[in-house]
């Protein structure tokens, strides 16, 4: 990729923020004048030489403004889920909610929600030993006072079945109603779902396509950092 950096990449906290600002605050000065996002950001990560983990994270915060407004107005609060159906995107909040647990960088993007990037500095993800996450979700769950829960989880990768087996055990223990199953069309199904309002649901997911497709949208990370008194990392 032209104008990309080469060579070791410093992932703290403090020396990403520092070097991300000014290229973040100058993609947004551009998008205002309604170009595309993807082609701005390579452009100014091109002039920063800002390596490709370093652009995927301007890729994951950085929104076009006329998705903003509309994702914020989705947004439920951590407090208004009481007697609601929770339909949630398991693998997304689950890795996501692990990644906040293991002290990784949880940042705020420009549409209001909250996302992890650990993703981006690995080869696939790897959904294991996340009882602990599973068990912060089910105890928000349980303290929200949510009629109920549907975990989605893709059918594709590896040991899901086992998986929602397991998450059923844990909704049990926790006295959470609802189901956890496998789907080949998770997103369709969030999408489909999430937009029908007969069926009322919040769809708990911080994945912007599905977030444009419904109508009410449940931020977990968001939630358990406002619980646990974590401020997120801002390129503002």
């Amino acid at each position: 990729m032209s104008g990309t950096r080469e060579g070791p990449v410093d992932f703290s906290v403090p020396y990403l923020r520092t070097k991300l600002l000014k290229p973040a605050r100058d993609i947004r000065s551009i998008l205002r004048w309604g170009y595309p996002k993807y082609a701005t950001i390579r452009f100014v990560a091109d002039h920063s030489q800002l390596s490709i983990e370093e652009r995927n994270i301007l890729t994951r915060i950085i929104m076009s403004p006329d998705r903003v407004v509309s994702r914020v107005n989705k947004k439920v609060a951590c407090t208004g889920i009481e007697n609601k159906d929770i339909l949630l995107d398991g693998y997304n909040v689950l890795l996501s909610v692990d990644s906040l647990l293991k002290k990784e960088p949880m940042w705020f993007c420009d549409d209001g929600y909250i996302r992890d990037t650990r993703y981006y500095f690995s080869k696939s993800k790897h959904a294991e030993d996340i009882e602990e996450a599973l068990d912060a979700i089910l105890k928000f769950i349980s303290e929200a006072h949510a009629k109920s829960v549907i975990f989605l989880l893709d059918a594709q990768i590896s040991r899901s079945g086992e998986l929602a087996g397991f998450i059923r055990y844990k909704m049990k223990e926790h006295g959470i109603p609802g189901e956890a199953r496998t789907s080949k069309t998770v997103d369709f199904e969030l999408k489909a779902d999430g937009r029908d309002p007969e069926k009322s649901l919040i769809v708990a997911t911080s994945d912007g396509i599905v977030i444009d497709s419904v109508l009410q949208v449940l931020d977990i990370p968001a939630c358990l950092m406002e619980k646990m008194g974590i401020e997120p990392v801002r390129l503002y």
